[in-house]
């Protein structure tokens, strides 16, 4: 009676053994990235309702960036639309009254909220936020650094367009290389009505992926060191703090922002920092005015980005246009 293989048969075994791993693995692979994919779309849509409702309640989507110009205490719209996104328990703990690195906000702030992060991106990230209390915060302490660990957040609005010097033939008036500061969909300090918003909401960005903070990445690959604003309070990437930055392609070479100036910039997938960044191949998600979830491949030219940012540079931008 014959018990275990032979060499020629185990090694037959293990060869159709491997095969079979080497067929399987990359659908498996596939197949998850498509559900990353998918759940990335899902917070995006999630976040668009909640943005709708919060617009509907009060009269226009939450600040951008609260805190700039020492125009009220530090926080951003993620602490804003925790309430409409089916958040309550962490609202209820947070205290807009107070910066959101306040030692009130902690506890709210050290959660990491679930639909503020795309599953394709790294995990186990957080920002460490160190400083005093700001003008307008009702603690009266005003010495003392605070520090806390900040949730991230893979998503973020805009604050203006940043562009190479001369590029890309915007019809809009700068001084620098910053266009457009007060003409985004959502402002500072302040509920901005989505009737502002007169290109249409449908052809106007209101949320892009630009994941992976606090680290630095460029063209698919990460830097040493950590975000340019480190630990202030300025800090972007934590769905608690600021949630904007200026919108800008970077060189297709480098990564960096801004680029040349020419269509050979990059707007997707090559600067974490200021352009579309995801996890995923081929581009990545973006939350429209509208509530529309559209996918950004990596042929968006650095014009059509710039106009999609502004709210009313009258360029109507159809989906077919990237």
């Amino acid at each position: 009676m014959r018990y275990g293989l032979t060499r020629i048969e185990f090694a037959v075994a293990a060869g159709a053994c491997l095969l079979a791993v080497g067929v399987l693995l990359p659908r498996v692979q596939a197949a998850r990235a498509d559900a990353a994919r998918a759940q990335c779309q899902n917070n995006l849509r999630k976040l668009g309702q909640g943005f709708a409702e919060f617009e509907k309640v009060n009269g226009g989507l939450p600040p951008r960036r609260a805190g700039f110009n020492n125009g009220a205490p530090y926080s951003g719209w993620g602490a804003y639309v925790l309430p409409y996104i089916g958040e309550e328990s962490v609202a209820k703990k947070y205290d807009l009254k107070r910066d959101f690195f306040d030692p009130a906000n902690r506890d709210a702030v050290g959660t990491q909220v679930p639909v503020f992060l795309c599953p394709a991106a790294p995990a186990d990230r957080a920002l460490a936020i160190q400083s005093q209390a700001s003008t307008k915060s009702e603690n009266a302490d005003k010495d003392t650094v605070f520090a806390t660990k900040a949730g991230a957040c893979d998503y973020i609005s805009s604050n203006g367009v940043l562009i190479a010097r001369g590029g890309y033939g915007l019809n809009a008036s700068a001084t620098d290389q910053m266009i457009g500061n007060q003409r985004q969909p959502m402002a500072d300090n302040e509920f901005l009505p989505v009737a502002k918003i007169t290109d249409g909401t449908s052809c106007t960005l209101l949320l892009i992926e630009q994941a992976g903070r606090p680290n630095v990445w460029r063209n698919g690959k990460k830097k040493d060191g950590n975000d340019m604003f480190g630990m202030s309070p300025n800090a972007r990437g934590s769905w608690a703090g600021w949630g904007s930055i200026a919108f800008g392609a970077a060189s297709a070479e480098t990564g960096e922002t801004p680029g040349k100036g020419d269509a050979t910039d990059c707007s997707v997938n090559c600067n974490n920092s200021f352009g579309v960044y995801g996890f995923h191949a081929g581009g990545a998600n973006v939350l429209m005015c509208d509530g529309a979830v559209r996918f950004m491949g990596t042929r968006l030219d650095p014009l059509t980005f710039a106009y999609l940012t502004i709210r009313d540079d009258g360029h109507l931008i159809s989906p077919t246009d990237y």
